[in-house]
């Protein structure tokens, strides 16, 4: 092996044992150049000594992709600014509101039956024990909440501000529409929650539930958004915020703290369970200040409000914009079944609701008749019966309504008081249920 210039020789044997066949390799000095001692020392030349270019590649795609990652500026979602964001402005919101906020505890009660008239008819929603929430209304001890927390009727009530002070509490009234309860404690100086006006709740709106329901020391939060306004005939926010026996009866909050409403399970029938089962499903329904300010007065006074009925059934078809179809493509009516006969409904009226069936209640003993139109309610015209039914939902059974309404050419206005469902039970009332 020919030596290079500028390489040493070294023992490659690893002692000094003189028996052993000692090996010699060619080692490079670091200013050897790279033609005397090609195949050691010329890394940027082939086997054979002759040159190669050097690549100007930075590798594998895999290499070029880690380049060009580490050189990147950060993605928008690693930027956890947002996230703190949106945390600190909702606890914002609950440190604003909290004074406002009570844990009511309740001793005593039984499970109630869904239907009073049949007591073993039981629902197959069970009450547990443990807190719920209320507002405070005033700040000389009137409390909302809402009356699922109350069905069992419970012999002890304590309510216990954000300031540790506990009251004995007393049910004044429940509003079973609106599914609202009203309480009373002897207690001055409170600090009334601060309201948004129903006007001014868009969709889209942050929106954060509050309750004591799962026994914590602090309220537990649901954020969400509002879906939708004017719900349940104009008595409700929807949020998708989830609510449920945790925090029925507490709080639906802003971002500024103010109460948008009071959470409470809405459904369809009057009972204080129905609505309980759509909980936690993103659908849920907060009673907003302009309602409970229509419904005060009375619950103040210790009534206990239910829904209010006139003993109508109407046309339920909406106006018509348009030519009609020729008669080969009409289609005829849906039979409406609670009409008493097979008669055909009359044609649809364009300026307010037929009356198909007067039924015995407030509007038969008023002298309204079949073919009347009502054209207006307190005033609103009720074009459709949506805006019927919106407007008759505002009020409860023992309020009065005036009905404007049209007879052939004549018209005329009429004040009827309105009845609840007891008071159709107490009279022969045809199987159909009256509007």
């Amino acid at each position: 092996m020919m030596r290079g210039a500028g390489c040493r020789m070294r023992d490659s044997s690893g002692g000094g044992n003189p028996s052993r066949k000692r090996k010699r390799v060619g080692v490079c000095a670091n200013d050897a150049p790279p033609r005397e001692h090609p195949r050691a020392c010329a890394w940027g030349s082939d086997p054979d000594g002759l040159p190669r270019r050097k690549s100007r590649t930075l590798g594998s795609p895999l290499a070029m992709f880690a380049c060009l990652l580490l050189a990147a500026p950060p993605p928008a979602w690693a930027d956890d600014s947002l996230p703190r964001a949106q945390q600190a402005s909702f606890r914002a919101a609950l440190a604003a509101a909290a004074r406002s906020i009570v844990r009511i505890e309740t001793i005593g009660g039984a499970q109630p039956a869904r239907d009073a008239s049949d007591p073993q008819r039981t629902t197959g929603f069970r009450t547990a024990d443990g807190p719920t929430t209320g507002v405070i209304w005033s700040e000389d001890g009137v409390i909302l909440s809402s009356t699922f927390n109350f069905v069992r009727d419970p012999t002890v009530i304590t309510v216990q501000l954000a300031d540790g002070r506990r009251f004995v509490g007393k049910l004044l009234a429940r509003d079973q529409q609106s599914r609202l309860a009203l309480l009373k404690v002897e207690a001055r100086g409170l600090p009334a929650a601060k309201w948004v006006d129903a006007a001014a709740i868009r969709p889209g709106q942050w929106a954060i539930a509050a309750g004591f329901g799962h026994g914590s020391r602090e309220p537990a939060l649901s954020v969400g958004v509002i879906s939708g306004v004017n719900r349940m005939s104009g008595q409700c926010v929807q949020t998708d915020a989830k609510t449920s026996p945790a925090n029925y009866g507490g709080p639906l909050l802003d971002l500024s703290g103010r109460m948008v409403g009071v959470c409470v399970p809405m459904g369809t029938g009057d009972d204080e369970f129905a609505g309980v089962d759509q909980y936690d499903s993103g659908i849920g329904f907060a009673v907003h200040a302009d309602h409970i300010r229509r419904r005060l007065p009375r619950m103040l006074k210790g009534e206990t409000l239910k829904r209010g009925l006139l003993g109508l059934v109407l046309d339920p078809r909406d106006p018509v914009v348009g030519e009609p179809w020729p008669d080969e493509h009409r289609t005829p009516p849906m039979p409406l079944a609670s009409r008493p006969d097979d008669k055909p409904l009359p044609p649809r009226q364009p300026d307010g609701l037929a009356i198909v069936a007067p039924r015995r209640g407030p509007a038969a003993e008023a002298g309204l008749a079949e073919g009347d139109v009502i054209t207006q309610v307190d005033g609103e015209p009720t074009i459709r019966l949506i805006d019927f039914r919106r407007i008759v939902a505002r009020k409860a059974a023992g309020d009065t309504v005036e009905v404007a309404y049209r007879r052939e050419k004549t018209t005329a206005t009429i004040t009827l008081k309105l009845w609840s469902a007891d008071d159709f039970r107490s009279t022969s009332q045809p199987a159909s249920q009256p509007r």
